[in-house]
């Protein structure tokens, strides 16, 4: 059971993301109550992710970053692979839109737990097209999930 800490270091970068997005859909619930509306505010949302990742690009390019005689981990990779991320960066803004929508119009718990249940779909989708198996503790999780989900966002009992 011990493993080394690279066996695990994807839990740390999990713990970051959902600190990240948790930070990020509760300012987005912020800014709703002050009264930005949903487009304009996924608009500024886009252009501050698109600085971001200006500078990203600024400093690989910089740094000779998209030559494999620099960086060996894109050595064997077929450039026109990326417009796999391209997509997902469309998704992505698609998604922070309707999330926007969503606590702009609803209570921000239950709209960015259904908004986060997207997990589920994930590991459908790499089970189905990338053959990823799901173990039976991952199956019966996703269903917990899922019903979890669910109880979170119907009116309250009593």
């Amino acid at each position: 059971m011990g493993g080394e800490l690279s066996d695990y270091i994807w839990v740390i970068y999990a713990l970051g993301a959902f600190l990240m997005f948790g930070v990020t859909n509760f300012l987005l619930k912020v800014a709703s109550v002050r009264g930005i509306p949903s487009i304009e505010g996924t608009i500024i949302l886009w252009i501050s992710t698109g600085l971001v990742g200006l500078v990203a690009i600024i400093i690989i390019v910089v740094n000779g970053l998209f030559s494999p005689l620099n960086n060996p981990r894109i050595s064997g990779v077929n450039y026109r692979d990326f417009i796999i991320p391209l997509a997902a960066g469309i998704t992505l803004a698609m998604g922070m839109y309707f999330l926007k929508a969503a606590v702009a119009s609803g209570k921000a718990g239950p709209s960015t737990a259904v908004a986060a249940s997207n997990a589920a779909l994930v590991a459908i989708l790499s089970w189905i097209l990338l053959n990823e198996r799901l173990s039976i503790s991952e199956v019966i999780g996703m269903l917990l999930y899922i019903i979890a989900i669910m109880l979170f966002t119907i009116k309250p009992l009593g």
